[in-house]
């Protein structure tokens, strides 16, 4: 699978939304796969989103949105 980000540190994104599916048990691990990519407006009041979806959105799952630590590292 080959990636079409083409972000620099300037215009990475910051965030990265997540579908989090819990294990059927306790025992199980929750499956987290990226869903998307966002960036802050310049105004602070929000976000733009890029969606990559493969599949349809799952019924029941969570959806978690969480810095890109990734980017921070680069800094």
């Amino acid at each position: 699978m080959t990636s079409t980000n083409t972000a620099t540190p300037k215009n990475a994104p910051t965030h990265k939304l997540y579908r989090v599916i819990k294990g059927k048990t306790e025992h199980d691990k929750a499956l987290w796969s990226e869903v998307a990519v966002c960036w802050p407006h310049k105004d602070g009041n929000g976000f733009s989103v890029k969606f990559n979806f493969n599949e349809a959105p799952q019924q029941g799952a969570e959806y978690v949105m969480r810095r890109d630590r990734r980017g921070a590292a680069q800094g």
